[in-house]
């Protein structure tokens, strides 16, 4: 606004100087003039009167001249502040694009590099597979080979075997049998000299009653077939060796190259993330450089602009400063000349002819002296005119031409009001809009911010909540287990110590029912006899006696859980011997029953605790089901409620950045409107007084115009000489 008001001034003092080149003088400094001398306009000295204009006006220039200085003062300090400002942030931002073009550039080397070790690595592991696979093949191929050779010498050297002790045992018809698995081992020997396998074959054909003529003693062809044997002995340990050599040079090969292709592996991984995260780091220093070399052309842009109209309104300013000095130096030689005692002799004499000028004149300009006057009272510019209008040689063309003028710059002056008006009154519309649209989502983010804190803390607390009920659950879970470990080991305890009451109970009842019914009795066991104990038996060894079995009193039932002590009492003396006689059987009914109802009731028993353990059982099972499906269904609450947490505190740090950016513009909006204000409160309060005085003006100039636009300029003569020098 301080550039617009400096405008505003170098516009006015342009159009003041190019409206009235013949006065050089401004409008608003008439006004007082007008006013000091109106009262005695009739009887002051003309002279004395123009000197006391240009005296006000040299006042009111200087003033308006300090007011101007004043601001452009301020509009330097603001060019200069803003221009420092601007060069220290170009330059920040040159040395920021500069640091991130060197960090994209080695980054960008480092992700190549990195990019040449990840497919060196993958080569690396490639090639090791590659080798590993060739290996293995070859391998397969030798070890084909090997396995081929190794059964060959085998066989050969097991017919030799054979063959030898045949021979030297002469065992004909074996070798007659035998005879072409030995032929074969003899043609396979490789370093058997023909001879020798002529020998061998001629001895086998003798055998077979086919050869004629000379036959190898046995004894040399022994000697020819143990020296094969030792050489294909020595040929297959040698190849064993090798294949053992190479197997193991074999595996040593795939474990080294496993580690080759572990270690690649590890690379692969380790470069391919450092890759990734190379990638991300050149976006990011990319996005960051593009916003730098954004904001460094803004400024740089911004800086042109600011360095161009810093410098234009300087360069206007002193246009100003030299018209004001040049307006100054014309009214005090002005008022130098007029005061000089020469000239006011001189005046002395000549006014009398001045006021010789036909009446008809004087009224003309009068009426329009009236007409202007009464249009715009206090008005610079009319006071001008009038001040044009009460001089003795009245130049209408002049006069006309300055009303013209005078009108032209009161309706230019009107339509940039209207249009300023129309401006502020939209300007005002939108920001008050503004203010009401930051106001409503400043709302709303505050309204969006306390959901946001509320669902924060509802996670927290239902996180917390659920956290704890699962520590409970499982608490509840362990002590639940343990319980029924001991509850069951409690029902193993009972059972066992059931089942072996019952088997003793039945044995007692067997012996029992050996002697009271026959029948009835069960014999126990026989003895199992190992391997051993029935060749010795078959052989007519004596096994003894079968030992007694051992378990609770010889019963054979034992209780390995439980510690069962016997009471040992004391015996009294024997009573006397009963008398002889016939022996009569108890009844054995009555203790076989009891026996048989205990054995019933520990039986049932065992049921109701077998039961008892089921049920039991399912419902630890139940529980533990129930328990993990709770504990999962809690812990997916948890990640779920998380996630939740998550966004809403990402939502929240969000919606405080809108809350500082809206806070911001509020700032920015509040600002504006506070510079609107101070633009537009005068125009807007004092439009209708300022429209209505230019109105008038207007027909007051418009009447004037009219009435000197009719005057007879050819019925305007001089009474005297002197007078007609005066006249345009």
């Amino acid at each position: 606004w301080l550039k617009f008001s400096l405008h505003r001034r170098a516009d006015a003092t342009r159009n003041r100087h190019s409206t009235f080149p013949e006065m050089r003088v401004a409008g608003s400094f008439v006004a007082t003039a007008v006013a000091s001398s109106s009262a005695s306009a009739e009887t002051a000295n003309p002279i004395r009167r123009v000197v006391s204009l240009l005296q006000s006006m040299q006042v009111k220039i200087e003033a308006e001249g300090e007011k101007q200085d004043k601001l452009f003062a301020k509009f330097q300090c603001y060019c200069e502040s803003n221009s420092a400002k601007l060069s220290d942030s170009i330059a920040a931002a040159k040395s920021q694009i500069e640091a991130l073009g060197s960090d994209i550039e080695s980054a960008t080397e480092d992700r190549k590099q990195t990019v040449a070790d990840l497919q060196s690595a993958k080569d690396d592991r490639e090639s090791a597979n590659k080798s590993i696979e060739d290996a293995t093949q070859q391998r397969k191929k030798e070890n084909t080979a090997f396995e081929k050779s190794s059964s060959d010498l085998k066989t050969n050297i097991a017919a030799l075997s054979k063959a030898i002790p045949a021979i030297e045992n002469n065992m004909v018809a074996f070798l007659q049998s035998e005879g072409s698995a030995l032929k074969k081992a003899v043609e396979a020997a490789p370093e058997v000299s023909d001879y020798d396998k002529s020998s061998v074959e001629s001895y086998l054909q003798s055998l077979s009653g086919s050869e004629s003529g000379y036959t190898p003693q046995s004894g040399e062809i022994v000697g020819i077939l143990k020296q094969m044997h030792e050489t294909m002995e020595k040929e297959l340990a040698e190849i064993t060796k090798t294949e053992g050599e190479a197997l193991t040079d074999f595996n040593e090969m795939v474990a080294s190259q496993n580690k080759a292709i572990q270690a690649a592996t590890d690379t692969i991984e380790e470069k391919t993330e450092q890759s990734g995260a190379l990638a991300v780091q050149i976006v990011q220093l990319k996005n960051e450089r593009d916003d730098a070399d954004d904001q460094l052309k803004a400024d740089t842009g911004y800086s042109a602009q600011l360095d161009k109209d810093c410098t234009q309104q300087t360069a206007e300013y002193a246009q100003v400063k030299q018209t004001r000095a040049d307006e100054l130096l014309a009214i005090a030689d002005t008022i130098k000349i007029l005061n000089d005692d020469d000239v006011l002799d001189l005046f002395k004499k000549a006014i009398p002819s001045l006021l010789q000028v036909r009446s008809s004149t004087k009224d003309m300009a009068k009426k329009a002296l009236k007409f202007v006057r009464s249009s715009g009272p206090g008005s610079p510019r009319l006071d001008l005119i009038a001040l044009a209008l009460q001089g003795k040689n009245v130049n209408f063309d002049k006069v006309l031409k300055m009303v013209d003028q005078m009108i032209d710059t009161l309706k230019k002056e009107q339509t940039d009001d209207d249009a300023k008006q129309t401006y502020c009154k939209k300007e005002f519309d939108t920001t008050e809009d503004e203010a009401k649209e930051i106001k409503h989502h400043q709302e709303h983010l505050d309204q969006t911010n306390a959901e946001l804190q509320a669902a924060i803390k509802d996670a927290q607390e239902r996180i917390a909540t659920l956290t704890s009920g699962i520590k409970d659950l499982d608490k509840s879970v362990a002590e639940a287990t343990e319980t029924r470990k001991e509850e069951h080991d409690s029902y193993i305890k009972a059972t066992a110590q059931d089942q072996a009451a019952v088997q003793i109970l039945e044995f007692a009842k067997n012996r029992l029912q050996k002697f009271y019914n026959p029948k009835l009795h069960k014999e126990g066991p026989k003895r199992e006899l190992s391997e051993e104990e029935k060749m010795y038996s078959a052989y007519g060894g004596d096994l003894g006696t079968t030992p007694a079995p051992g378990g609770l009193a010889g019963t054979g039932v034992s209780v390995s859980m439980i510690q069962v002590s016997s009471l040992v009492t004391g015996r009294d003396e024997p009573p006397p011997a009963p008398k002889m006689g016939g022996y009569k059987k108890q009844q054995g009914g009555g203790v076989l029953g009891m026996i048989d109802r205990l054995v019933n009731d520990l039986k049932t028993e065992m049921n109701e605790n077998k039961l008892e353990e089921n049920d039991a059982q399912q419902d630890y099972e139940q529980l533990m089901k129930d328990s993990a499906d709770k504990r999962a269904a809690d812990s997916k609450a948890i990640s779920e409620a998380e996630s939740v947490l998550a966004e809403a505190q990402s939502d929240l740090s969000a919606n405080k950045d809108d809350l500082r950016a809206n806070a911001k513009k509020s700032k920015q909006n509040h600002e504006y409107n506070q510079d609107l204000h101070k633009t537009c409160d005068f125009l807007l309060d004092n439009y209708d007084a300022r429209k209505k005085a230019r109105t008038d003006e207007l027909e007051g100039l418009d009447k004037a115009k009219a009435i000197l636009s009719g005057a007879d300029f050819s019925l305007i003569q001089t009474t005297g000489r002197k007078g007609s020098r005066f006249l345009a």
